[in-house]
């Protein structure tokens, strides 16, 4: 056995380890909490069915963006251009329905249909592949390249719709807004299925582990045979292709492609969600579950700041303070694993 393979194994059994520390419990937790504290402050208007629903149709498009940036994280990077990348995928695709005809009858058949879907996922891979060539290959900073190409797409869906909302959407888009297969919202599912196809990548496939191990620790990792490029360039696209995805929904759940969705509080939600999750901003450790869960509590908030009739300014500034407070104490948990290290070294 190579000391390049032992090194990789070592490696591996420590992300296991450290994937074992970071249970999910907590932010589940959080979760109940924050549902239980809302269905007694507002019992007659948040613990309904018609709330929860909404929260369903609400919460995968706000998911989706958190799972990418969670993918970024891994790598010890951020990806701030995801809302801007759904925007785009969502006005190239709907651009595709106009030139088409496909809002006429008869012309919004099943492939037209599925090629724009490929479309807008084309779109979001492409924009993801150029974030990680230029954080790979031009070795330029996550936060700095994608905040450029977050601009650069935005700028683009702006420009080419001249900054208006596209209305020609066909009735099958639409329909992901609205249908409930077995009382389960569509989009809900979709969101399912992306977190299993995430999880794979992540949790199930050699690609993932050793992305998660250039994250964790790139010098090990350039030095057991790990491209750092390569993991740069696979994650990259798999988040702009999540990013698409909720392009996809947005569409959908606005009836139209409107080239600056989200573009203000969309980004910092998607970066809170990944950090409430307790992914590790610092690279090495991701996990799919508490994406969904801080999602879900998090659009649980909101929903009970609506129920509440508090003014909604106030949920954006609680973002922040909640982004603040978790990595605070984030912060203060790697300074204490850092002195218990030092005294186990140097007991007195």
């Amino acid at each position: 056995m190579s000391q390049n393979t032992t090194l990789v194994e070592t490696l591996a059994r420590a992300t296991a380890a450290l994937r074992r520390e970071h249970s999910p419990l907590p932010i589940l937790g959080v979760t109940v909490l924050v549902f239980a504290i809302f269905a007694v402050l507002a019992p007659d208007s948040f613990p309904t069915a018609a709330n929860l629903s909404s929260i369903g149709f609400q919460v995968p498009e706000t998911a989706l963006l958190g799972l990418g940036v969670m993918l970024s994280m891994v790598l010890g990077g951020i990806d701030l251009s995801v809302v801007a990348v759904a925007d785009l995928a969502g006005v190239t695709m709907v651009q595709y329905f106009t030139y088409v005809g496909a809002t006429r009858p008869g012309h919004d058949g099943p492939l037209v249909i599925a090629t724009g879907i490929a479309i807008a996922l084309l779109v979001g891979a492409v924009c993801g592949a150029i974030n990680g060539l230029i954080i790979g290959r031009l070795r330029v900073l996550a936060i700095l390249a994608t905040m450029a190409t977050m601009e650069v797409f935005g700028g683009l869906a702006i420009a080419w719709t001249g900054g208006n909302t596209l209305p020609d959407v066909p009735q099958p888009i639409l329909d992901i807004a609205n249908l409930s297969p077995a009382g389960i919202p569509l989009p809900a599912i979709i969101l399912l299925v992306c977190a299993v196809c995430a999880a794979l990548l992540l949790n199930g496939s050699r690609f993932g582990i050793r992305a998660t191990l250039v994250g964790a620790n790139p010098r090990a990792a350039n030095l057991s045979g790990i491209r750092e490029k390569g993991a740069q360039l696979g994650i990259y696209t798999a988040s702009g292709m999540l990013a698409s995805v909720a392009g996809i929904i947005f569409v959908a759940r606005t009836a139209g492609a409107t080239p600056n969705y989200g573009a203000g509080s969309y980004v910092l939600l998607a970066v809170v969600i990944a950090v409430l999750a307790g992914v590790d901003p610092l690279g090495g450790f991701g996990t799919v579950l508490g994406v969904l869960l801080a999602a879900f509590a998090l659009d649980m908030i909101r929903a009970g700041f609506v129920a509440l009739q508090l003014n909604q300014f106030l949920y954006e500034a609680a973002q922040g303070a909640i982004l603040i407070v978790v990595l605070a104490l984030g912060a203060t948990a790697r300074g204490d694993m850092h002195w218990l290290a030092r005294l186990r070294r140097h007991p007195r």
